[in-house]
């Protein structure tokens, strides 16, 4: 922010406190139907986050966006994988819909060896529905603030190659 007059915060919805309270259930205590905090689709993250920004600092202008449905609406930026991975889960929900198998989900899992490879199975809701996942901490650098390479090599085959974003020549406006 002091060289350039302003900077870009990105944060996960699940953001918490030192305490691993999700920052979002000091605002709301809506829930879904299986007990767990509903942390987006609001905007009022951004909002909390943007007021406390304002009222800590000397910057009078703050601004938040929440992203809802945005970052679907790239397809073609969306990872060949992923996109390989989605099509088949969906396939497999069909045939066991049409097995009969109303309720479930379908659960992607990392195949155990050095090469990646992705195993597909029906999984009752109850078993996942009310669930929630954290990242493993040795994927966490000590500050806190950033991955290590332990997950950069755990996301690289999910991911796929990285595309190279343009790049402009010249001098910054000032």
């Amino acid at each position: 922010y002091k060289k350039y007059g302003r900077c870009v915060i990105a944060v996960s919805e699940g953001i918490q406190d030192a305490k691993g309270v999700a920052i979002a259930t000091k605002f709301t205590k809506e829930v879904d139907s299986h007990g767990n905090v509903q942390l987006s689709g609001t905007g009022a993250l951004g909002d909390l986050l943007a007021k406390e920004i304002k009222a800590k600092t000397s910057i009078s202008r703050v601004r938040s966006d929440t992203f809802g449905y945005l970052q679907r609406s790239f397809p073609a930026s969306v990872s060949a994988v992923d996109a390989r991975e989605g099509r088949t889960a969906g396939q497999m929900a069909v045939r066991e819909a049409c097995k009969g198998h109303s309720s479930g989900s379908i659960a992607i899992k990392r195949a155990k060896g050095k090469k990646y490879k992705a195993v597909y199975e029906r999984v009752a809701l109850k078993d996942v529905a009310r669930d929630s996942r954290e990242m493993p901490s040795k994927f966490i650098n000590k500050q806190g603030n950033d991955v290590t390479k332990a997950f950069i090599e755990y996301a690289l085959p999910l991911v796929g190659k990285l595309p190279y974003p343009g790049r402009l020549k010249g001098t910054l406006l000032k």
